[in-house]
């Protein structure tokens, strides 16, 4: 059996996943809705009620983040796991962190800076002020009070770049652990386990973090560690298609998806309408959960994110239905330039609400301006504008950075192996 073609990074001349980048573009969009929902008034806030069932079925909407930590997950840890399972050689430290970081800072420090000037110049009160967002540090030690005005879903950057420096060290020891086992079935048997108890501590660091004493949203909330069971989802896929490639064999997992894929999207929207009744919560209210209404949504976020992405991404699994939803050009197109979609729809809905420093005051928190403007006018903004600012990001920082990085990972391939190779005589 082939492995699954999931490279879906860009740039390069890389090969992409057509499927794959047609759902990145999905959940990009449902991410969007979901804020400018909030932004509108739509979705409920504390003392400011839900706006009828069209607030309960949007913020249902939230269950199509974490989907995007089981795609990094799957695609960062698979060469890893290969190396394990398959005996292919292991990722180069150097290059995997070289095509890591010029894939998400640019575009990151392209926003920032714009947020920055834009938006929160007038609340500068010394260096520090500057300097955490770019470091990626405002996620992590305290900043200020009411955080940086367009960089709300930033978090997840830092959140990433933390996996990102974390998993050659982890690999490396699930590594050593699964090479006690002789066989490749042993192998992947011993690299689940360190991946159900990655599963457990996230759910202990959702209690944790939505205990009464932590208060509604703490810095702590954005760590992580509290994702790391949608990470090791898509490391377990990881390890499934590994196994599949060096047994010749195909994983109950995968017959299942082959035979009735459809029934696993069908079972995602069962999860989707169940988040919307917000099982021990409010339907349609934002507010920050109780620990049994978070320990639910985090299991619901769990089951949701595998049944989407896994007739997406395992092999010889055919819909046409699947194949039309994903792969249209639309939708693969919003996928590849989703990163950048994402990064700017907050710094979009501040400047359409001119709530920010270059209206000549300093920013004022979302809630404080929720309503002032309408929900398909926003959206419409919001869409617009993101998808003019994503593209030009794309084509002028993200792919020529990803071109750098091939460049330099391929010239430091080229330089370790002429070292290696033994010098002739004259």
């Amino acid at each position: 059996m082939t492995s699954p073609e999931i490279i879906s990074n860009g740039g390069g001349g890389g090969k992409r996943a057509p499927r794959l980048d047609g759902l990145r573009g999905y959940l990009a969009l449902g991410v969007i809705i979901v804020h400018v929902a909030f932004a509108a008034g739509v979705i409920g806030f504390y003392d400011k009620p839900a706006d009828s069932i069209w607030a309960v079925l949007v913020q249902g909407f939230n269950v199509l983040l974490p989907p995007f930590f089981v795609m990094s997950g799957l695609l960062l840890y698979r060469p890893f796991a290969r190396a394990t399972i398959v005996g292919t050689p292991r990722p180069a430290i150097r290059g995997y962190l070289i095509k890591r970081m010029l894939r998400i800072l640019p575009a990151y420090w392209l926003v920032a800076v714009a947020a920055l000037l834009l938006l929160n110049a007038k609340s500068v009160d010394g260096i520090w002020y500057v300097l955490s967002p770019l470091l990626l540090m405002h996620n992590y030690v305290p900043g200020p009070e009411l955080g940086y005005a367009g960089l709300e879903p930033t978090w997840t950057v830092p959140a990433e770049v933390t996996f990102y420096l974390a998993l050659p060290i982890l690999a490396w020891i699930f590594d050593r652990y699964a090479r006690k086992a002789d066989t490749p079935g042993g192998k992947a048997r011993r690299l689940i386990v360190p991946l159900a108890v990655f599963v457990l501590v996230g759910l202990a660091w959702t209690v944790y973090t939505h205990l009464e004493f932590m208060g509604p949203f703490p810095y702590e909330y954005f760590w992580v560690i509290g994702f790391t069971g949608f990470l090791a989802i898509g490391m377990g896929l990881a390890i499934l298609a590994a196994y599949a490639e060096a047994t010749g064999t195909t994983p109950r997992l995968y017959r299942a998806a082959q035979r009735r894929p459809l029934l696993f999207w069908l079972g995602a929207l069962v999860v989707y309408v169940i988040n919307c009744i917000r099982p021990f919560g409010k339907p349609g209210m934002a507010d920050y959960a109780t620990v049994p209404e978070a320990l639910a949504e985090m299991v619901l976020f769990l089951v949701f994110a595998l049944l989407i992405i896994a007739p997406v991404v395992i092999p010889g699994v055919r819909s046409a239905f699947i194949d039309a939803v994903l792969t249209n050009r639309p939708m693969r197109f919003f996928g590849r330039i989703s990163y950048g979609v994402y990064l700017w729809h907050f710094v979009l809905q501040y400047l359409w609400l001119q709530n920010g420093s270059i209206f000549g005051a300093a920013p004022l928190p979302m809630p404080a301006v929720m309503g002032k403007a309408g929900f398909w006018e926003l959206l419409a903004v919001v869409l617009v504008g993101t998808v003019l600012i994503a593209t030009v990001s794309y084509y002028l920082v993200e792919l020529p950075a990803m071109r750098l990085r091939e460049r330099l990972v391929s010239s430091g391939r080229q330089q370790a192996e002429s070292q290696d190779r033994p010098k002739v005589p004259a």
